[in-house]
C-alpha cells in the first residue's frame, strides 16, 4: 500500500503512512544514525534501546501524518506535485506537438522532482508536527512523500483512456521511467523518464480524437531517438529556467 493513491483520476493522500519506506530508511547509514541519536536518550529496555527508538520514531511520525494538520499538509503536497507537472508543460524547449489545437508535452520526471521538491518541503514545514521533528527525520519524510506521490501516479497507469488530472486543464496520459534526460548523478536515482501531459478539452474525447492522441504520443516517442545526450541535458536546462 502506498502513502498516496489515485481516486477518480486525482492523486490523494491515503490517510496513513505505510511502514516499508521507514524500514528501508532505518537500514541506511543516515537512518541508523538518526535512530542512534534517539536511542541515547532512552533508558534501559529489555529488548534494547535501538529497538525502542525505532518503534518510538515510527509511532511519532505516523501520528504526525495522521493528525488533521499532517493529513492536510500531505494532501497539499500531492496537489503541489501535479501542479508542478502542469506548470512545466509551458516550459521552453520540451518536446511537444498539437492535436486539434490542444498541446501534448513531454515533461521529464527529474525536472518535476527538482521543481516540486522546494514547494513540497515548504508546505510540509507548515505542519508543526513535521517541523518539530529532527532534521534527518524530516528529510526522510519529505523526500519519501515526493517519491510516493510520483509512484502512486505511475501505479495508476495513466493513459489516453485513463487520464490523471494535473491542474489548469492538463492531464497525464502516460508515463515513461526509462528515458535518460539527465545523468542520475544530478537527478538522483529513480527519476528517469517523463510524463505525457495533454491539454484536455472540456468535452469528452471522441474515439477519433483518442486515436489521434495515441498517434501523437507514438510520434513524440519516436522523435526522442534523435536527441543526443548533450541535447537532452540542454533541453532540461532550458526548461528549468
Amino acid at each position: 500500500m502506498s502513502w498516496f493513491k489515485v481516486r477518480d483520476g486525482r492523486i490523494a493522500f491515503s490517510g496513513t503512512l505505510t511502514k516499508d519506506p521507514y524500514g528501508a530508511w532505518i537500514a541506511t547509514a543516515e537512518g541508523a544514525k538518526a535512530i542512534d541519536a534517539v536511542a541515547k536518550g532512552i533508558g534501559f529496555r529489555l529488548f534494547g534501546r535501538k529497538r525502542a527508538a525505532r518503534s518510538r520514531v515510527w509511532r511519532e511520525l505516523a501520528a504526525a501524518a495522521s493528525s488533521d494538520d499532517g493529513r492536510g499538509a500531505l494532501q497539499a503536497a500531492a496537489e503541489l506535485y501535479v501542479r508542478t507537472i502542469s506548470s512545466l508543460a509551458y516550459a521552453q524547449g520540451l518536446p511537444r506537438t498539437t492535436i486539434e489545437l490542444r498541446r501534448l508535452v513531454l515533461v521529464p520526471r527529474a525536472l518535476v522532482a527538482g521543481r516540486a521538491r522546494t514547494a513540497v518541503t515548504a508546505r510540509l514545514m507548515e505542519c508543526r508536527a513535521f517541523a518539530e521533528r529532527p532534521l534527518a527525520e524530516r528529510e526522510f519524510l519529505f523526500e519519501t512523500a515526493l517519491t510516493q506521490i510520483d509512484a502512486a501516479i505511475r501505479a495508476a497507469r495513466p493513459s489516453v483512456q485513463r487520464p490523471i488530472r494535473a491542474a489548469d486543464g492538463w492531464v497525464c496520459v502516460g508515463a515513461d521511467t526509462r528515458f535518460a534526460w539527465v545523468d542520475q548523478y544530478w537527478s538522483g536515482p529513480g527519476w528517469s523518464g517523463h510524463w505525457f501531459v495533454y491539454e484536455l478539452p472540456r468535452e469528452p474525447l471522441s474515439r477519433t480524437q483518442r486515436k489521434a492522441l495515441d498517434r501523437a504520443i507514438e510520434q513524440l516517442v519516436a522523435g526522442l531517438g534523435t536527441l543526443s545526450r548533450e541535447r537532452r541535458q540542454a533541453l532540461v536546462q532550458l526548461a528549468a529556467q
